[in-house]
């Protein structure tokens, strides 16, 4: 695939109408591997979510490396922590990764993840691109561009996300029965990017995502998955 289907999801992306959200990147969903009979609904749901996030740092890493996504990331849950939190072992082709997480959305399980898609070619070392000028300032439509221009940004991957957050608020008050989670996937995996290009504080909007993120994220008595298909997607909040 080359970057103009990346350029076509992110115009898409962050278009409002009053303040709605369009996702940033399009994306191939995960593909589950089959899980045993016993697995609980709780565990799926979190082996979704992973899969989720691992899917979007994946393609936002793509754009910003001017590669092709190709297989999705294969998920699987290898067990629990004494302090109950979930183990997964993510594995494409000839990666593999190890995330464990205690609770549903958290950037920084992903960090060490985020860094390896976005290191430059073979080298460990990850580029940061700061020459996006006035991002805290920019709207959704604004935004996109600049993540279009500057997918190595960390200050306009928090941008992003407290962006979605905030779409993500809203509709939660509007309607009753709006599902948020794709959204806190979303956001997590363009705060675990930030945190990737820059390792030291996060910018106010940054620090105003990760509270947003976790105040949602908590809020959250889901323990379905929603449906997934492996076909090209672009998601939209209305």
């Amino acid at each position: 695939m080359t970057r103009g289907p990346y350029a076509l999801a992110l115009g898409l992306a962050l278009v409002s109408a009053g303040f709605a959200e369009t996702g940033t990147f399009s994306y191939f969903a995960p593909t589950f591997e089959t899980a045993p009979a016993t697995t609980s609904t709780t565990a799926r749901e979190q082996e979704w979510i992973v899969s989720e996030i691992a899917g979007s740092m994946l393609n936002i890493a793509a754009y910003a490396g001017r590669f092709e996504p190709g297989d999705p990331f294969q998920v699987r849950n290898i067990g629990s922590e004494p302090n109950g939190a979930q183990r997964f072992r993510l594995t494409r082709r000839v990666e593999e990764y190890t995330v464990t997480t205690g609770r549903s959305w958290t950037p920084e399980t992903y960090v060490r993840m985020a860094r390896s898609l976005m290191a430059d070619g073979a080298g460990l070392s990850v580029t940061e691109d700061s020459s996006a000028d006035h991002v805290e300032t920019a709207g959704p439509q604004t935004v996109s561009r600049l993540l279009q221009n500057h997918p190595r940004s960390a200050a306009v991957h928090e941008r992003a996300a407290l962006l979605i957050g905030l779409s993500v608020q809203k509709r939660e008050m509007a309607s009753a029965g709006f599902d948020p989670r794709p959204a806190l996937c979303r956001m997590t995996a363009h705060l675990a990017i930030a945190r990737a290009l820059h390792p030291a504080a996060p910018t106010k909007d940054g620090r105003a995502a990760e509270q947003l993120l976790a105040s949602l994220g908590a809020s959250q008595q889901h323990t379905d998955v929603p449906a997934t298909t492996d076909r090209l997607q672009f998601w939209v909040i209305e």
